[in-house]
């Protein structure tokens, strides 16, 4: 099943999307509570780019959790060391949702895609992967942006994820202004 792969956002513009302003239009709080982030939990974030969301992610999960965040672009990783390397609850790595070679099998409570999976260009590897990081009854959340990515593309992620093993989770409120959630479940 080949699906449509966006350009990856450039790590040139990442002060765009990595400022004070965003949280005018963005309640990331809210964002992260609606993926089901959760004190305690281990969190992979797939496509982290300069961190402005592991922030959100590292308050959520506490002092007991931690979050992985990774990004296919080195350059994005270095600029989320360099802003948000304080954060003691967070690794960032270099990596592809693809090739997760780093991370056990179930290990990983929720694995987080945020303005993400529309990017992956291998993405039937890549959710093989997740589903083999993530534990049983574990959850895979993606948030795509609304505007960018279609509900034909969507739903063209959505097959193929349930076809990898997961189960859709229905959302009480599937998008908002900028984006729409797709949840999962690993049975």
């Amino acid at each position: 099943m080949k699906l449509k792969t966006y350009a990856l956002f450039p790590a040139f513009f990442s002060s765009i999307i990595d400022n004070k302003f965003r949280n005018l239009f963005e309640n990331m709080e809210k964002n992260v509570e609606l993926m089901g982030v959760k004190s305690g939990m281990k969190v992979l974030e797939a496509g982290c780019g300069s961190g402005f969301v592991t922030e959100f992610l590292s308050k959520a999960v506490g002092k007991e959790g931690s979050v992985i965040s990774i990004d296919i672009q080195e350059k994005m990783i270095k600029k989320a060391q360099r802003k948000r390397g304080y954060l003691q609850n967070a690794f960032f790595r270099v990596s592809s949702a693809s090739d997760l070679n780093s991370i056990k099998n179930e290990e990983i409570d929720l694995a987080f895609l945020y303005y993400s999976f529309h990017e992956i260009e291998d993405k039937e590897n890549a959710v093989s992967e997740l589903f083999r990081v993530i534990k049983h009854n574990g959850m895979l959340s993606i948030k795509e942006p609304r505007f960018e990515v279609f509900e034909k593309d969507r739903e063209s992620y959505k097959e193929l994820i349930i076809s990898k093993g997961f189960r859709f989770i229905e959302s009480i409120k599937n998008c908002d202004f900028l984006g729409c959630y797709l949840k999962f479940v690993k049975n």
